[in-house]
């Protein structure tokens, strides 16, 4: 049995174009997810998912492994409104070349995962028995969350502190969400009709939220790049 790692990165970002190969401290963007895989002890092989050679060229310009393979998307394959999810299930026997094997995958919009927290997604995958998705807290408390309804706001929770007044932070239970850092699950999961997400029947690794930035804009970049230029 081998980890094989799946990293998508398509060409075609609209909100922030060429996203996954703007420079982050030296180095594009999705080459800090890459070499996280690849210099993780338990993974076997990576998989790079793209549309665009230019991204493949970049990505042995900086990483020099034999564990380091291409997945080649047509444009169709690599739209912004195609799941890398469904993808995946529609095409995992094209992707993986054996289904006894255990799948990993990682975003790269989430570039301060490193390897270490790789291999304890891994050993949280073998200890558990389960699959395993990487999460982290929110950074406020989702109990004060409402919905702007114009002139009036609707809260999302029935007992909301905005009504009860209990607006102490430290009351207030943590809450946790998926960063897209760290996907674990065995291959041949995606044979079963029933799995709709990547999370079901799964375990959280928590991960702090320095490690969790996930770049979305400008700014995300500047806060990315200064926790790595602290040595954090």
């Amino acid at each position: 049995m081998a980890y094989v790692a799946f990293v998508p990165a398509r060409s075609g970002s609209k909100r922030l174009p060429g996203k996954n190969i703007k420079m982050l401290a030296g180095k594009p963007l999705v080459v800090h997810t890459l070499e996280a895989f690849v210099n993780a002890q338990k993974v076997d092989r990576v998989i790079f998912s793209t549309d665009s050679q230019e991204y493949w060229d970049i990505a042995n310009r900086y990483i020099k492994s034999d564990k380091l393979v291409l997945d080649y998307r047509e444009p169709e394959q690599a739209g912004d409104k195609v799941k890398i999810f469904d993808y995946l299930k529609d095409g995992y026997q094209k992707i993986f070349s054996d289904p006894n094997d255990v799948f990993l995958m990682g975003l790269p919009t989430v570039p301060l995962r490193n390897s270490q927290h790789i291999d304890e997604a891994i050993e949280l995958f073998e200890e558990k028995g389960k699959p395993v998705f990487s999460a982290t807290e929110y950074g406020f408390p989702i109990s004060f969350a409402f919905y702007d309804e114009g002139d009036q706001w609707t809260p999302v929770f029935e007992h909301s502190p905005m009504l009860t007044g209990n607006t102490r932070s430290q009351d207030q239970k943590i809450a946790y969400h998926p960063n897209g850092a760290i996907y674990v699950r065995k291959i041949k999961d995606f044979q079963n009709s029933k799995l709709l997400t990547l999370y079901q029947n799964a375990v959280p690794y928590l991960m702090s939220r320095t490690h969790s930035v996930d770049i979305d804009n400008p700014i995300d970049f500047l806060v990315a790049d200064a926790i790595l230029a602290s040595g954090n």
